[in-house]
This record gives C-alpha cells, structure tokens and sequence, in this order.
C-alpha cells in the first residue's frame, strides 16, 4: 500500500466512523476544530489530517484513533513516507500496549 491507498483508506474509515455514529461533518468539525470543509476535504481524501486532529476526530465519532487508520504490515509501511510510517507504528504500538493492558485498544 503506497501513500495514496494508505490516505484513501484512512479517508473511507473516517466517513464510514462518522455516518456509524450519526453525525455530521459540521459536528465533527467543530469537535476537532476544523472546518466543515477541511472534513469534506479529509474524508474525499483531498487532505490528511495530522494525528492530534486524528485523535479529535476519533473522538467525535466515539472511536479509537487506531479505528481510523488502515493496517499495515511492518514492510508495507516503508512504502510511506518515513514520517508517515513512524506515525502509523506508534498508534499501532499504542493500541497494541492498550489491549495487553486489558483495555480495548
């Protein structure tokens, strides 16, 4: 998966989390201060957002941030950009370390 799938997908698991949880663009967008257009944008993905406003949005449609994002194996990762990749590995560290820990993840 290059860059452009691994966006593409995270477009479609934020407007797929986002119609599952009944809310509008405009609801999210507020939620993760953005504009209702940066999340037109994000979900037709034309913009990517960074993880904080990830996290936010992940919120707002009552998701984990790890819920948004496509998995990847280790080596389909060196496919994305190196900042992209570390990104896509500390959230899967995360949920990781939260599901041994009991948690959901």
């Amino acid at each position: 998966m290059d860059e452009r799938e691994f966006n593409e997908r995270v477009a479609e698991l934020i407007r797929g989390a986002r119609r599952r949880a009944g809310v509008t663009q405009e609801y999210v967008a507020r939620r993760a201060g953005l504009t209702r257009g940066s999340i037109t944008n994000i979900e037709s993905g034309n913009q990517t957002p960074p993880l904080y406003r990830l996290a936010l949005i992940a919120a707002a449609v009552d998701a984990e941030p790890a819920d948004l994002l496509p998995s990847l194996h280790l080596d389909e990762a060196s496919g994305l950009a190196a900042r992209h990749a570390a990104d896509v590995a500390a959230v899967w560290a995360q949920a990781s370390k939260n599901r041994s820990a009991g948690g959901e993840g």
